[in-house]
C-alpha cells in the first residue's frame, strides 16, 4: 500500500490535535564513530522526545486517539492509574490540560520523602495525585474517585478503561513510521533497521508499517519489562489495529522481533549496559536518554553495533521515544564521574 492509501484508514480514527509533527530525525555521526569507528553504518535519531507538550515523549502520539476516545464520552475528569514515575502520567496530564480536563492520578507506589522527575512535573501540572500500595488497591481506588466524582456532579472517564488503549499506540507508531520513511528518504537514506524501546504495543505500528508498505527494513525492540510475552502481545495488538483500521492484514508472533535481555535487574531499576548508552549518547550527541527504557533499548543496539551486525551500507534509526525526567529521580549515576576530555574538531 502507498503512505496516501495507508493514512487515509489511519484518518477513519477520531484523533484530537495534540503535538507538532513530524519532529525531527537528527544524525548522529559522533556516536556511529565512537562505536564503530568509520566502517560502521550511519545512525540516526528520530526525536519523538520532542513532541511538544509537558516535556515530550512518545505517549502523546497514542493521546491524540485515546483522548478523542474519551471526548467522545463528554468528560470533565479523566482518572488514570500508572506507575509511580509514569512517563505517561506526565503527557496524560499535559494532554488533559491542553483540553480542558482535570486529571486525577492513581499511582503504585508509596509517595517519596523527596519529589523528584516525572512526579514532580505531575505535580506541577496540576494533577490530583493519590498513592496506591499495590494493582489491586489502585483499581478500588479509581473505581472509588470515579463514583466520588460523579457524586460531586462530575463526568469522569477512567482512561485504563478506554478500548482505545494499546490500539492507539499502534496506530500511533504505524503513521510514525510513514514520517520517519519520508525524513529519510529526503536525507537519501534507505533504513536498515529502526530500534525502540517497546513491550508490544508501538512495535506493533511500526511491524504494521512494514507489512503494509513491503519496504525491507528490520524492526528491533528492546523491552525494559519481563512482565509480558512481547511476541504474542505484539503480534495480537497488531491484528486488533488492522481490523480498527479496516485492514486486511494478519501478523504473526514469528514477524516480531524482541530483546528482552537488557532489562538487568528489573524493570524500573537502571541497569549498567543501559547507564552507559545513556552515557554515550549525551555526551557523543547532546541526546538525553533516560536509564530505565530508552537507555536499556539503545543499550540493546550498542551492544549489535559493537557484535558488527552492520556494516557501512547500512542505515540504523533509534527512536527516541523520551522519558528524560527520569535522570532526576537516578542522580547518584552521574555525579561525580570524570568529565568527557574535548576532542579538537
Amino acid at each position: 500500500m502507498n503512505f496516501d492509501l495507508i493514512r487515509e484508514h489511519i484518518a477513519r480514527i477520531p484523533r484530537v490535535d495534540l503535538i507538532v509533527k513530524p519532529t525531527p530525525m537528527t544524525s548522529a555521526p559522533n556516536l556511529a564513530r565512537a562505536l564503530c569507528g568509520d566502517e560502521g553504518p550511519q545512525i540516526f535519531i528520530k526525536r519523538d522526545d520532542l513532541t511538544s507538550l509537558a516535556l515530550g515523549g512518545n505517549k502523546l502520539r497514542n493521546l491524540e486517539f485515546r483522548l478523542a476516545r474519551t471526548m467522545a464520552e463528554n468528560p470533565d475528569t479523566v482518572i488514570v492509574g500508572l506507575d509511580l514515575q509514569s512517563n505517561s502520567a506526565r503527557q496524560t496530564v499535559g494532554a488533559c490540560n491542553k483540553l480542558g480536563l482535570r486529571t486525577i492520578l492513581v499511582l503504585e507506589g508509596a509517595k517519596p520523602n523527596v519529589i523528584q522527575g516525572n512526579l514532580l512535573m505531575d505535580y506541577l501540572l496540576g494533577a490530583e495525585v493519590h498513592f496506591a500500595p499495590n494493582r489491586h488497591e489502585q483499581r478500588s481506588m479509581l473505581d472509588a474517585l470515579a463514583a466520588q466524582v460523579r457524586a460531586e456532579g462530575g463526568r469522569p472517564h477512567i482512561l485504563n478503561d478506554n478500548p482505545m488503549f494499546d490500539i492507539a499506540s499502534a496506530v500511533a507508531y504505524l503513521e510514525t513510521t510513514l514520517e520517519m520513511l519520508e525524513q529519510l528518504e529526503a536525507e537519501g537514506a534507505e533504513p536498515t533497521c529502526f530500534y525502540m524501546s517497546s513491550s508490544g504495543k508501538g512495535q506493533a505500528g511500526l511491524v504494521l508499517a512494514q507489512k503494509l508498505t513491503g519496504l525491507d527494513f528490520a524492526v528491533h525492540c528492546v523491552t525494559a519489562t519481563n512482565e509480558f510475552d512481547v511476541p504474542s502481545r505484539a503480534a495480537a495488538i497488531a491484528n486488533a489495529s488492522a481490523e480498527a483500521l479496516g485492514l486486511d492484514l494478519r501478523v504473526s508472533e514469528a514477524d516480531i522481533v524482541n530483546f528482552g535481555g537488557f532489562v538487568g535487574e528489573r524493570y524500573g531499576v537502571p541497569s549498567d549496559a543501559g547507564t552507559e548508552a545513556v552515557r554515550l549518547f549525551a555526551r557523543q550527541e547532546g541526546v538525553i536518554l533516560d536509564p530505565v527504557y530508552t537507555g536499556k533499548a539503545a543499550a540493546g543496539m550498542v551492544a549489535h553495533l559493537r557484535e558488527g551486525r552492520f556494516g557501512k551500507e547500512d542505515v540504523v534509526v533509534f527512536v527516541h521515544t523520551g522519558g528524560s525526567p527520569a535522570n532526576f529521580t537516578w542522580g547518584d549515576l552521574w555525579v561525580g564521574e570524570a568529565p568527557l576530555v574535548a576532542r579538537a574538531i
